[in-house]
């Protein structure tokens, strides 16, 4: 298998800086790749999102990841990806007057990626009026229904869950980004950004049949428990069931391990769909003291909701994060809820039992 380990596992502590900041860092970027660097434009929504690295698994990463843009067009927004010890411990600093991130020392894609999408948004959402969203998307019988959650609540099985509908197709696994048609009250429109999924391997956990597609893929950190991680998990009071699972299959044993995966792979082109309209959206906790599995929520209510969870508005991507930017993100919101109205689903219970009323609630009998 095609399997990369990196050092850092994880996004790092990040910063925002001046422009006079922000030119010294570039500089020393500059100094530091010299001749021997990848680099290429993607096209992101759009936009010209510009990487330059001295990483090659990073630019294979990027590369695969997402569509190419003209060699001639002028980048939106840029990143310097530059590993080199003098750096010291890996950092990832951002200048929003010009659009521009620099990350120390880390091959971890999904800082990358992730900074990627939050530049392209914080230039987006300005200049634009093209908001974005943490989340998975399917379309059941033309209408796109988006699951928003925090991190590990199941957004993105209960997502491919949905692909066994009548009707159904995958659009997003991760980020979407929204415009709205024929202005304020407009249809809001959900566009793809990434042309192959950065997902996590431990979906296999869910959904087994994917072991044949995980082994075809380019994988990040897909490595066996050590002898202190089973020690720990043990500690922790895991079933050691559950951990033999884990300790016989690295492809579950981390929640970091990633693969890009193809999402034509996953049910065949004609179950893809790259633009749909939003039309409901669910907003995921895992809460065992709600005995309710789904419920509506008011629109300020389903707002108050997004800007109380500690990664703010469930997305971890976003760099700049001011009362300006929350005002902005609140607005957007409000827009959407208006014609997609939202839900608040437990996934507390069983896979199985949620999928059963997030059915019904497509299927409009909730």
């Amino acid at each position: 298998m095609d399997n990369y380990i990196t050092q850092s596992k994880g996004r790092i502590e990040k910063s925002i800086v001046t422009k006079d900041k922000r030119d010294e860092l570039v500089k020393q970027a500059e100094e530091i790749l010299g001749n021997q660097r990848w680099g290429w434009k993607a096209y992101i929504d759009g936009f010209c999102s510009q990487l330059e690295t001295n990483s090659r698994h990073l630019y294979d990463f990027w590369f695969e990841n997402w569509f190419a843009m003209p060699k001639n067009i002028k980048s939106h927004v840029r990143i310097y990806a530059v590993l080199n010890p003098d750096l010291g411990e890996p950092h990832a600093y951002y200048n929003p007057e010009t659009k521009t991130a620099i990350i120390h020392n880390t091959e971890y894609y999904g800082q990358v990626k992730s900074w990627a999408l939050g530049e392209v948004c914080d230039f987006a959402e300005d200049q634009h009026d093209i908001h974005s969203i943490h989340g998975s998307c399917v379309e059941v019988n033309g209408n796109g229904i988006v699951l928003i959650a925090p991190t590990n609540t199941g957004k993105s099985t209960h997502c491919y869950a949905l692909l066994d509908m009548e009707g159904a197709r995958l659009h997003s696994d991760d980020w979407i980004y929204v415009r709205f048609s024929r202005g304020e009250k407009g249809i809001p429109s959900a566009e793809i950004s990434e042309r192959i999924f950065y997902i996590r391997t431990n979906i296999k956990r869910v959904f087994p049949e994917v072991e044949p597609l995980l082994k075809k893929c380019k994988l990040e950190n897909v490595e066996p428990l050590t002898d202190e991680e089973i020690e720990k998990l043990r500690r922790e009071g895991v079933e050691e069931s559950k951990i033999k699972e884990m300790i016989d299959d690295p492809f579950i044993a981390h929640d970091y391990s990633r693969a890009m995966l193809d999402p034509r792979w996953i049910a065949g082109p004609e179950k893809f769909v790259d633009t749909t309209r939003i039309k409901k959206v669910l907003l995921l906790k895992r809460d065992k003291n709600d005995p309710e599995i789904i419920r509506p929520l008011e629109i300020e209510e389903a707002i108050g909701y997004l800007v109380k969870q500690p990664e703010k508005f469930s997305n971890p991507y976003l760099i700049v994060s001011t009362p300006e930017k929350d005002e902005v993100r609140k607005n957007f919101f409000r827009r959407l809820f208006r014609v997609a109205p939202p839900y608040l689903v437990n996934t507390h219970e069983s896979v199985e039992k949620v999928q059963e009323s997030i059915k019904n609630l497509v299927k409009n009998k909730i």
